[in-house]
């Protein structure tokens, strides 16, 4: 807005163009003639100030105001009215009207000036106050948010180790306060007997303590059920922003208030469809619960339920080797035991039998989009409906994540469909969780003894059969045939032909450039595979990959594209080309098959080529699978200079408490969060917490289906490192992509950016020229220097952010001359770079706060540009520089 034009308003194209002669030469200025004209204008231009006559024919300033202020999109624009109205009323009613100042005609040219003047620097400033707000707000609720996530880890952590319930409540409240930075957690269990409530388990204050200070006083004033009676009440999550405006009517915000807290959540513990207690947590700040904290929150309730439901099921073992813990309907075993009974009988007496597998439709979108508490209460509504909405003497079971089935005895094939259609009327209820109104939809696969199978196995097999075809089809219901077996035939003839694609060498790679959003340079791409299919041509990833990576074919295949990439690399290096490093996406089981890491070495030794060749991108799914394991596995990559990105980062897990224990170098945003990046507030949100959560890690983000010229911006704005997407390039061939790093294609630099520029001092030759080849490709202008004394002339004559220097110089150490040039150029970032450790001296002036960062000879190439980088980064001149 600060860069907005001035809108200038008036019936009389005098007075216009007199304040168009005023103003003209130092504002950009946009006018109208009418009041209507004028709001148009304000909602087409956002003007940064209005200058606004009163007396206009089709309606008055007054009302021009007036409407203008009610506008929640135009009240903050400040208006001037303009007028030749000069009473003390007329200017009284401009200021009721929300005018901030009036100016009487005929005007003055330096009053004019000076009053824009001085209402278009409240408005710049008023904006930058605006802006560091809502950042500390965005700073301080994704601090609040990491510690939440933390709080998730370490319980889910403690759920996996801890079997005994009161050592997991326990545990639990610990977590809370010690990594939540909750002041005060408490957990109180409901007794089945008596339904009385106690308290069982605290941290931050004593348990006997809490117990008696949440017991009213005789006589006391509160006037509504506290806190946790209201979370007993209603088996919902309870919270309070503010416990000093509930004090006075609820005793545990008065609890709170006393102890020097501010906000005050509960949060239900339920299982088996029963509120068995509660847990309660105290915060310093007011406004603490937002829907994000409670979504989380809402998480850690749902695993601590769990958790208890669990420990008191394991000892009911036998129960569990029969029934799904979580719905407590019969699972695939007992199922297919009862379908065999079934079978037998049906046999004898000479009557049919019927299978229906059944599959929630877009259940796992459900799950992810909720949350898993809210996906675990959808699978119990399912189950519960099932079972009281069919008739008795069927068999309902859940047979896997979201999937059931019925059993039954077979009257007629259409019964059969009417239990199909009742099915999909018990289940298209709406559902209530949570306050959230959601709807689940089935598909369906038949069966019928003895028509498509003669046993239990074979039957239930059709059955998923049928199911698959109804998905593939977007059918409500289908009938198993033999036609579907056919289908099924042409599956396993395109795994055939897949096999073949790989021993005929079928198959192809295009590339994707990355792009450095600071220099605009090509500073890496995406290998991304094709099938060139003989009969049906070039074949995208989406027309085989899935069924590659159900057959296990997606194994040889990655192995492949590894091999492939450092085929290709080494054919640009033989031509002459400087190549960039090449990403490759590891499958979850090419991963799980653990060889990864060999079958890159030997395709980089047989390609003479060096582990920055070649890129590693891992998705969340595939490092969640297995964390610990994957950790390993993640750190032998990067012990043998292997780059790891993490993609389709926020799709997932998105945990900081698992980030930031995995090595990656880069974070790669979804296209998800970046379609709708300008226009979505909440991808707005992710994306820039994303940056934020990454740098703050020392990771590197890149941003991929970057496709138009508003994504760029917004993520360039926000300090994203790289893009890759449509707007730059599609992937293209090999040969395509050489042309462009041949033709040095670029995207056009940031406007106005300043170079950014390195000092490198050290006494030998040999290293600077290392130092700059490490550097290659940065986009930094580097200037080099043997000595002090010349680094300080280099100094003198130009403007450097960031110095990097030998501790033994020829004339004085290295950090004897950054204490000088920390005295001369306080600004500059200043780093130590050695291969001697004289840590005495070094330290001294870190202390003093002279030297930014130290590094040790010899360096790590990926070390430190990360460094050089991250001190551009925080580079920070002088407001008088």
């Amino acid at each position: 807005m600060p860069n907005s034009p001035i809108l200038i308003v008036d019936d009389e194209p005098g007075n216009l163009a007199t304040l168009k002669q005023i103003l003209g030469n130092d504002y950009e200025l946009v006018f109208a003639r009418t009041g209507q004209e004028c709001l148009n204008a304000t909602k087409k231009h956002k003007p940064a100030l209005i200058l606004l006559d009163i007396q206009m024919p089709d309606m008055d300033g007054y009302t021009v105001c007036k409407t203008l202020k009610a506008d929640t999109e135009t009240e903050s624009i400040p208006v001037i009215f303009v007028s030749s109205l000069s009473e003390i009323g007329d200017e009284t009613a401009g200021f009721d009207c929300g005018g901030v100042d009036y100016i009487i005609k005929p005007v003055s040219s330096a009053l004019v000036r000076a009053r824009v003047r001085t209402h278009v620097s409240l408005v710049r400033t008023t904006i930058l106050e605006r802006y560091v707000k809502q950042l500390e707000i965005e700073q301080a609720k994704t601090a609040r948010l990491s510690r939440i996530h933390a709080v998730l880890s370490g319980t889910n952590s403690a759920i996996v180790r801890i079997r005994e319930p009161q050592a997991l409540l326990e545990e639990a409240c610990h977590i809370a306060v010690e990594q939540g930075g909750f002041g005060i957690a408490w957990i109180g269990i409901v007794n089945d007997l008596d339904n009385s409530f106690k308290l069982t388990a605290s941290q931050g204050v004593n348990l006997e303590q809490m117990s008696a200070s949440l017991i009213p006083e005789a006589g006391g004033i509160a006037t509504e059920p506290d806190i946790p009676e209201q979370v007993l009440k209603t088996g919902q999550a309870t919270y309070c922003n503010d416990v000093r405006i509930k004090a006075h009517v609820d005793h545990s915000c008065r609890d709170a208030l006393d102890r020097g807290y501010l906000s005050i959540v509960g949060l239900p513990l339920i299982a088996n469809d029963k509120l068995v207690g509660v847990m309660v947590l105290y915060a310093r700040e007011s406004n603490y619960f937002d829907d994000e904290e409670m979504k989380l929150l809402s998480e850690l309730a749902g695993d601590m339920s769990f958790a208890l439901l669990a420990i008191n099921n394991e000892k009911r073992a036998n129960f569990l080797s029969y029934f799904d813990a979580l719905t407590a309907l019969p699972n695939t075993s007992l199922f297919l035991d009862r379908t065999d009974q079934l079978i037998q009988a049906a046999y004898r007496e000479n009557y049919g039998v019927f299978v229906i597998a059944i599959n929630l439709d877009r259940f796992k979108h459900l799950n992810d989009t909720l949350g898993r508490h809210i996906g675990d209460h959808i699978l119990k509504l399912v189950a519960k409906r099932l079972v009281d909405g069919l008739p008795g003497h069927y068999s309902v079971a859940r047979i896997g994540a979201d999937n059931f089935a019925i059993l039954g005895e077979l009257a007629s094939n259409a019964d059969v469909s009417a239990t199909c259609e009742q099915v999909i009327s018990l289940l298209q209820e709406p559902m209530l969780i949570d306050a959230a109104r959601t709807q689940v939809l089935a598909r369906m696969g038949v069966a019928i003894y003895p028509n498509d199978a003669n046993s239990a196995e074979s039957l239930f097999k059709n059955a998923e059969a049928a199911l698959k075809q109804c998905k593939l089809q977007k059918k409500r219901f289908q009938f198993f045939s033999w036609e579907i077996n056919a289908r099924i035939s042409d599956m396993i003839e395109m795994e055939n032909m897949l096999k073949t694609g790989l021993d005929q060498n079928q198959f192809v790679l295009h590339f994707q450039p990355k792009i450095d959003l600071r220099t605009g340079q090509i500073i890496g791409c995406e290998a991304l595979i094709r099938w060139q299919h003989p009969e049906r041509g070039l074949l995208p990833p989406a027309a085989f990959i899935a069924l590659a990576e159900e057959t296990g074919l997606i194994v040889p295949i990655g192995t492949w594209v590894i091999h492939a990439v450092c085929a290709q690399q080494s054919a640009w290096l033989r031509d002459g080309l400087h190549i960039v490093p090449v990403a490759v996406n590891l499958s979850a089981l090419q991963f799980k098959e653990g060889n990864v890491l060999e079958i890159v070495g030997e395709a980089l030794s047989k390609n003479n080529l060096g582990p920055e060749s070649i890129e590693l991108e891992l998705t969340e799914s595939t490092v969640m699978q297995k964390p610990e394991d994957a950790e390993v596995i993640m750190h032998a990559f990067r012990a043998h200079g292997l780059s790891l990105s993490l993609d389709d980062f926020g799709t997932g897990y998105s945990s900081l408490a698992y980030l930031k224990r995995f090595p990656f170098n880069t974070v790669k945003i979804d296209k998800a969060f970046v379609t709708d990046i300008t226009q979505n507030p909440e991808d707005a949100a992710i994306a820039t917490a994303i940056i934020g959560m990454a740098h703050s890690l020392h990771m590197s983000v890149i941003a991929e289906g970057v496709e138009t010229e508003a994504q760029l911006k917004f993520l360039r704005a926000r300090n994203c490192d790289q893009i890759q997407g449509y707007f730059f390039s599609p992937p293209v061939p090999a040969i395509d992509f050489a042309t462009m790093l041949l033709d040095d294609k670029q995207l056009a630099p940031e406007v106005d950016m300043e170079q950014q520029t390195l000092l490198l001092v050290d006494g030998e030759e040999a290293i600077l020229a290392a130092l700059r080849r490490s550097l290659r490709g940065q986009g930094y202008r580097i200037l080099t220097a043997p000595d002090s004394q010349k680094a300080l002339e280099l100094l003198a004559i130009n403007p450097v952010q960031v110095i990097l220097c030998e501790q033994r110089l020829s004339k004085m150490t290295g950090s004897d001359f950054l204490t000088v040039a920390a005295k001369l150029y306080p600004d500059t970032m200043r780093i130590v770079l050695s291969g001697y450790t004289e840590l005495q001296s070094v330290l001294d002036v870190i202390n003093r706060g002279e030297i930014y960062r130290f590094l040790t000879k010899p360096w790590d190439d990926e070390l430190l540009r990360q460094n050089i980088s991250e001190a551009f980064r925080r580079y920070r001149p002088s407001v008088n520089q």
